[in-house]
């Protein structure tokens, strides 16, 4: 499999990775805390998504760890197919938590009503964070791979992937704006909520038998159209959050 072929140490590097998790985690629940201790009336979204940012933290941790006790050494091919198989939902879980946070600061210099300057900044670093999420989970499709023909194309096709979808909510989203607006307003969380779902559908898959099976590259371009929307969804958020301050303010 490709995680033997490109020489990584996954189980070593997931146990680098598990820590890491876990410390955001704890950063997490501390703002989740300093939050309610500050009982602010428009908190409510921000803590929504930091508790789903603080779910995913954990559940990436958790998967991680079990993925750092195996061994490559003695590991026969389909222990190797079911390593990279559990590293690609690993990966995709913790880039979507690691928006998620991102996501949520945004959101605290919103509710703080902090300067333009500021805002700004903390949007390019959500955008920043979203790109290196994005090409993160890309490049670890790789390893379920061991086709040169298949590799060769991979990481492109799912990047254009990407930006296709990314392009065309897009423009969904300048069409259909005031639309997008009431629906944030009345089911913010919920919509939030769709990132917890995802999770567990990937949870879900790490734990049956899939990795038996070759993997068609037509899922690898499905799971990214649906990061994308998830990805795409918190971009709109961020709008609607900032659109809807100006008019507070304007009050």
């Amino acid at each position: 499999m490709g995680c033997k072929k490109m020489g990584f140490d996954w189980p070593n590097m997931s146990s680098s990775y598990a820590n890491f998790a876990g410390i955001l985690a704890g950063f997490v629940f501390s703002g989740i805390f300093l939050l309610l201790e500050d009982e602010k009336r428009d908190a409510s979204e921000v803590i929504s998504i930091l508790m789903v940012g603080f779910f995913g933290l954990l559940l990436s941790a958790f998967l991680f760890s079990n993925i750092s006790g195996l061994s490559m050494g003695t590991a026969n091919p389909l222990q190797l197919r079911m390593l990279s198989f559990r590293i690609l939902v690993a990966s995709i879980i913790f880039s979507i938590t690691i928006m998620q946070m991102f996501l949520s600061l945004v959101f605290i210099f919103i509710l703080y009503r902090l300067p333009q300057q500021v805002l700004s900044l903390s949007k390019m670093i959500y955008y920043g964070s979203a790109f290196i999420a994005t090409m993160f989970v890309i490049r670890t499709f790789s390893a379920l791979y061991t086709d040169v023909n298949i590799l060769s194309t991979l990481t492109r096709d799912l990047f254009l992937t990407v930006l296709v979808s990314a392009v065309v909510l897009f423009i969904l989203s300048k069409i259909f704006r005031r639309k997008l607006d009431i629906m944030f307003e009345k089911y913010f969380v919920r919509i939030i909520t769709s990132s917890f779902v995802f999770m567990l559908a990937l949870v879900i898959a790490y734990n049956t038998d899939m990795y038996l099976m070759e993997m068609p590259v037509i899922a690898d371009h499905f799971i990214m159209v649906v990061f994308t929307i998830n990805m795409m969804n918190n971009n709109f958020s961020i709008n609607h959050e900032y659109r809807t301050m100006k008019i507070k303010e304007n009050r």
